[in-house]
């Protein structure tokens, strides 16, 4: 049995779809989701089934605060996008409220969208 430093932490991603149905995607809120750790977020990445632009906010609340609204972005502005583009990522967050507690519920919310009919938005981070 290999010897681990359980102190360490692991590197984990939550990552959320939004399906169009075959269509371009809408704009509005698209979910909600249960984050089951503490983490902290290091980064995100957007993936598009084809080339297109997309902006999508991402919302954060306590479970005892559901539902999550525009007021609860964790963004700072620096929003998951797509500019002409099939793939994005950032992985140097200087504007996000980058800690998620467990039980804490994510709600993502398109702003815009041109082309995409499918998008996965994943955050990244250090599982605490």
């Amino acid at each position: 049995m290999p010897n681990r430093n359980l102190s360490q932490k692991k590197q984990v991603a939550i990552e959320y779809v939004i399906d169009g149905g075959g269509s371009v995607i809408t704009t509005g809120q698209k979910g909600h989701m249960e984050v089951p750790f503490n983490m902290t977020i290091t980064g995100w990445t957007i993936l598009g089934d084809q080339v297109g632009s997309a902006v999508v906010d991402v919302w954060r609340t306590s479970y005892g605060g559901f539902p999550p609204s525009v007021a609860n972005s964790i963004t700072g502005g620096d929003y998951p996008r797509l500019v002409s583009a099939q793939g994005n990522r950032n992985l140097n967050l200087t504007l996000w409220t980058t800690k998620l507690n467990n039980n804490d519920v994510l709600a993502f919310n398109v702003n815009s969208a041109t082309s995409v009919q499918r998008l996965t938005v994943s955050v990244m981070g250090l599982k605490d």
